[in-house]
């Protein structure tokens, strides 16, 4: 009695206030509350993937400008796939791609995830010059392709030397279309050169207009040294390193010039460097070969050469003259 007492003393409304104070939670708080642990149960399992996404997305440019080309575009495609209707995703890994001049993969992403999006006026603007340029790659590419099945068909003895020079004139005639990609052409036209000095000429011209064609910079650094530009050589050589940290045909490069420069450990470094990452590379092995005969380590060199033999069979005949002391580093490696 002496609750109601007190109870009636403060007024009729304070005995319902208490009464709802006193009351379960209503259903719909719970399972308010149970819901919002789930999600965030969920948000902070999803967090470290996520957020490992994010940094790969901000951080390409930055290790493509550390070296680490081939790195972050295989990442961020990587990314681009588990997320395939992320517009700028898709666009930077496009940017990227063509300003490496991943041409393929850029081609692949316009087509395999871009296709049927909407997008701003800036990114279509962009997306647009780089189909052009694309158009381009892909319309000399078919011209080669065509070029060179004939020429696959060829006997040895029909792929004469005027075959070659007929292949040569073709490629010639196209660099007056614009339509075509002329940096291109002049790599290939590198490559069916008669002359050591005729390929440098090709391959710069090649360069100069597309730095990022293909190993264009490997190819010129190595066309360079050939024809006695040794530090020219090694710029070239170094700028195509600084792109891609893991390019064995630079390192294998740069092993051959430390192995003319006298310096027969850095070469073995830059040679085995090479061979770690790409055994099969073009005269990577040779390469290792020579730089181990250089350095004197017999039995690593009878390993190499059982190897050689092995996958790509007999040696090349001036590489056998330099084992045998018959000529030297520079008139292995150097053209007169």
């Amino acid at each position: 009695m002496e609750t109601n007492d007190r109870y009636d003393s403060l007024g009729p409304g304070f005995e319902q206030e208490t009464h709802r104070k006193n009351s379960p939670v209503p259903i719909w708080v719970l399972l308010f509350l149970v819901i919002s642990l789930l999600l965030t149960g969920v948000s902070m399992v999803r967090f470290p993937k996520v957020f490992g996404e994010y940094r790969i997305y901000v951080k390409a440019e930055q290790r493509m400008r550390e070296g680490e080309t081939s790195d972050a575009l295989n990442d961020l495609l990587g990314v681009v796939e588990t997320h395939p209707n992320s517009v700028p995703l898709i666009v930077k890994l496009i940017d990227l791609s063509m300003e490496a001049g991943y041409y393929d993969s850029a081609a692949y992403a316009l087509n395999e995830f871009l296709a049927g999006k909407e997008l701003n006026d800036t990114q279509y603007a962009r997306m647009m010059r780089h189909t052009e340029r694309l158009e381009a790659y892909f319309l000399t590419y078919d011209v080669l392709d065509n070029l060179f099945a004939d020429m696959a068909e060829m006997t040895e003895e029909e792929a004469s030397q005027q075959q070659i020079e007929d292949i040569c004139e073709a490629l010639k005639s196209l660099l007056y279309d614009e339509n075509q990609d002329q940096a291109m052409l002049y790599y290939y036209l590198a490559t069916f050169s008669q002359s050591s000095e005729e390929y440098y000429t090709y391959i710069k011209q090649g360069y100069e207009l597309d730095p990022e064609l293909f190993d264009i910079r490997v190819q010129l650094g190595n066309a360079a040294r050939t024809n006695g530009y040794t530090e020219e050589a090694k710029e070239y050589l170094l700028e195509a390193l600084a792109k891609d940290k893991k390019d064995s045909g630079a390192l294998r490069g740069l092993a051959v010039l430390s192995l003319l420069a006298g310096d027969a450990e850095e070469g073995l470094e830059y040679a085995m460097e090479a061979y770690e990452l790409y055994p099969d590379g073009t005269y990577v092995r040779d390469t290792c070969l020579i730089a181990l005969h250089v350095n004197g380590k017999s039995e690593e060199e009878a390993a190499m050469l059982a190897e050689i033999q092995e996958i790509e069979g007999e040696l090349e005949e001036d590489t056998k003259q330099f084992l045998e002391d018959a000529c030297t580093l520079q008139e292995y490696y150097i053209r007169d």
